[in-house]
């Protein structure tokens, strides 16, 4: 299976449209997607904020509009009018450059510092040209637009006061205390009022953006439903969330379409399918088996993102839903054995039963008759009892584990369980040691060993039992060659019932017992599992994992 990898801070705010994924299905809504526009617009502004702030043309623009009105001699003073803006430029270029040089903290000042020095400064240009009648006076409205834009909300307040108090001042400086002047004097205000509102209203839409963001990167994040973008074209992985990662949805995996033939394909090829498919298709299912030889079943959908002027994307969303397929294929693999294992008794019984009742069998035939229906009818009663076990298992939940001997466990509780054991079972070494678990659950599984060692192996069936790390193992084994299969084979539910069944050798018997007793042993507080080495093989018990 694929490694995890690292996913960029910030990387749903690089690419907005990512927020509209659709956790079910495959089909496209454009209204879905309720905060890309939020972030990209929070997005374009911080790119261009970040631009202008390298180039302020408030200096620049007042000094190209004083030596303008100059040329054209339209200044009262225009030397005083030229100096006064070269030394705004000179002022407003120095402390852009120590603001750079300070932290974060101290900027802020600095920058209320340059908006209050700018007004005044262009307030004394205006008042050189004769006052508010001077065309210059929009250089003065210029600066407070370009204020409002660069600035928070709190410096903006601020900046707007000192305007005012400005304006006042240039009224009364100039002189120009006029009805005029006035009802200009109430429009300033006014204006600078709607400036302060329309910057309060977009840095709330920031907030909101940001916050948007944060809540739709961390759902992302931290779903259970992994998420991955691709470009449709090039079929490059842009993103994935670090659950699609651990599915491989990054590209570096291959699966296996379920119910189906076919080879297994990369994930590139899964989603050529979808881009040459001109309809939309439901998530479909697939089996990852990862290096360990563990299979996953993801349901995979996929949906194609339109972007304008540039390449749709491939919004690729995956769930794990092995424990659903593992129950489903569990409970319908159960049902096709119990219906062979209890057919196969159910034949004799049915068709003795029908010779008996049309009198067709002699005395001897009625004997053997008797001894077929017995034996089919034991083979019934055990398969009952192994059904009547799991249940007992599952409706059992908190056992009792209490320290034993292995010899004790045998002679007390084995053989008195089933008594024709004793010729078949062999006590090697370890017969003392102590084991702690739940006798009756572990009783069933060495039954089922010892009847599967009986039936498909060379009897005896020889028990030894070991201590590792202050836990008892215990081997079960008998002198046959024992099942052709790998030692690292999984002896749980999941053997044979997914999509290889091909597992489960004949070598291993009816496909009810090994699996049987690997979950009685795990209600027996230990684990299951299967050796080889040079003497021969094993199922090994350990009974006290804790």
């Amino acid at each position: 299976m694929a490694r995890s990898v690292p996913i960029p801070t910030g990387w749903v705010s690089r690419f907005p449209g990512l927020s509209a994924i659709r956790p079910t299905g495959s089909e496209r809504s454009d209204d879905m997607d309720i905060t890309a526009p939020l972030v990209e617009i929070s997005h374009v502004h911080r790119g261009w904020l970040a631009r202008l702030q390298r180039f302020d043309p408030v200096g620049p623009l007042v000094l190209a509009h004083g030596l303008a009105l100059a040329v054209l001699g339209a200044l009262a003073y225009p030397l005083e009018v030229i100096a006064t803006a070269a030394v705004l430029l000179g002022s407003r270029v120095v402390l852009v450059a120590l603001a750079r040089q300070v932290a974060q903290a101290g900027r802020g000042r600095i920058f209320l510092v340059r908006g209050v020095g700018s007004l005044i400064l262009v307030s004394a240009i205006v008042a050189f040209d004769g006052g508010t009648e001077s065309p210059l006076f929009f250089s003065l409205i210029f600066l407070l637009v370009w204020e409002a834009v660069m600035n928070p909300l709190r410096r903006l307040i601020l900046m707007g006061i000192s305007a005012v108090v400005v304006y006042v001042a240039l009224i009364l400086a100039v002189p120009d205390v006029t009805v005029t002047s006035l009802v200009r004097l109430g429009v300033f205000f006014l204006f600078i009022g709607l400036l302060v509102w329309a910057r309060a209203l977009y840095q709330y839409w920031q907030r909101v953006a940001a916050e948007t963001r944060a809540v739709a990167e961390g759902i992302i994040e931290d779903s259970p439903i992994g998420f991955a973008v691709y470009q449709a074209g090039s079929l490059r992985c842009l993103f994935a969330n670090r659950v699609a990662a651990g599915f491989g949805l990054d590209g570096r995996t291959v699966m296996l379409p379920y119910g189906t033939s076919s080879k297994p394909m990369p994930v590139g090829d899964v989603l050529a399918t979808v881009v040459a498919s001109s309809e939309p298709q439901p998530p479909t299912l697939y089996v990852s088996t990862s290096e360990d030889g563990a299979e996953r079943f993801l349901r995979i959908g996929v949906a194609v993102r339109q972007v304008p002027e540039s390449e749709d994307w491939l919004m690729v969303h995956a769930e794990d839903v092995t424990p659903q397929v593992t129950v489903g294929e569990q409970h319908r693999r159960f049902l096709e054995s119990a219906n062979h294992q209890f057919r196969t008794p159910l034949s004799p019984i049915l068709a003795y039963g029908e010779m008996i009742r049309r009198g067709e069998l002699s005395e001897v035939q009625l004997n053997e008759a008797g001894a077929a229906i017995e034996g089919a009818a034991r083979r019934l009663e055990k398969l009952l009892d192994r059904i009547s076990s799991l249940l007992r298992v599952e409706r059992v939940q908190n056992r009792s584990v209490t320290p034993i001997s292995v010899r004790d466990f045998i002679d007390r509780h084995l053989l008195e369980a089933d008594p024709d054991l004793e010729e078949l079972l062999v006590v090697g070494s370890g017969a003392d040691l102590i084991m702690r678990c739940d006798p009756s659950p572990l009783v069933g599984a060495l039954r089922e060993l010892a009847d599967n060692a009986r039936l498909h192996g060379i009897p005896p069936v020889i028990i030894n039992a070991s201590t590792v790390d202050d836990r008892t193992i215990v081997r079960v084994s008998d002198h046959g060659p024992g099942p052709d299969i790998e030692p690292s084979t999984p002896l749980d539910l999941t053997w044979g019932l997914l999509a290889h069944p091909e597992r489960m050798p004949p070598q291993m018997g009816e496909r009810l017992g090994i699996p049987h007793a690997y979950n009685l042993v795990l209600a027996a507080g230990g684990t299951l599992s299967f050796e080889r080495d040079q003497s021969g093989w094993a199922f090994v018990l350990d009974v006290d994992p804790g």
